[in-house]
């Protein structure tokens, strides 16, 4: 079974452990809402788009678990802002219908446009209120992953002066690789909470909710130990 071999790794078992249930009840929940057309009121073209996008979702999100078992962050790294982009999309896509058809019609269709758009037309209290955004997080793991942060990126992989490019980092992360698999995982966390919440309109699923209590409950925690 999969450990943590990093500080307070013992809570980050417990924190993951819990994600995952979240990731994996979560996705039931979602798919019982897209795939309804009596709680998803959605074309059928436009419904088996958003099917496909939210399959992108949580493949890429076990994907980001499953990598970080193996102490592949890389490519954990790469599959979780992949997630990302597809909350990213899917929210632009869900409640925007004419984006929805640009999407299908033009080739030439553009996330960060309509994100800016958006954006653009919101009040100046909407625009400085504080909450998650799934496209600054998108952006640090694309710096991360394209090696723009140069020093963090090549740092979380050398231990001791050696480099680990491999299937681990040596006995022990990295304390760089420790800050960003921390950071990741409640990043992966709060992307996949602000998700959910696109969804329930669609019903009350008491086990769900049981689950994000306690997984708020972890996150509090977390914050205070981080």
């Amino acid at each position: 079974m999969f450990s943590f071999t990093i500080k307070e790794s013992d809570f980050l078992n417990e924190f993951k452990n819990l994600f995952s249930d979240y990731v994996n009840k979560s996705y039931q929940f979602t798919m019982k809402y897209i795939t309804n057309p009596i709680l998803a009121d959605y074309r059928e073209n436009e419904r088996l788009i958003l099917i496909v996008i939210n399959k992108s979702v949580f493949q890429n999100l076990y994907s980001f678990l499953k990598l970080n078992e193996s102490n592949m962050q890389f490519a954990a790294f790469s599959c979780l802002e992949t997630a990302v982009n597809s909350m990213r999309l899917y929210h632009i896509l869900a409640l925007n219908p004419d984006y929805m058809h640009s999407y299908i019609t033009k080739p030439e269709f553009s996330l960060e446009v309509c994100e800016n758009e958006i954006l653009k037309n919101k009040n100046e209290y909407e625009r400085e209120k504080e909450e998650f955004s799934l496209r600054e997080f998108s952006n640090g793991l694309n710096k991360m992953n394209s090696f723009e942060l140069k020093n963090s990126s090549i740092s979380t992989q050398i231990v001791d002066n050696n480099i680990y490019l491999g299937l681990s980092c040596g006995k022990t992360l990295s304390d760089d690789l420790q800050n960003e698999v921390r950071k990741n995982l409640i990043g992966a966390y709060l992307s996949l909470q602000m998700h959910t919440k696109m969804f329930f309109n669609g019903g009350i699923d008491n086990d769900l909710e049981e689950i994000e209590d306690c997984l708020y409950g972890k996150f509090i925690e977390y914050i205070k130990k981080f």
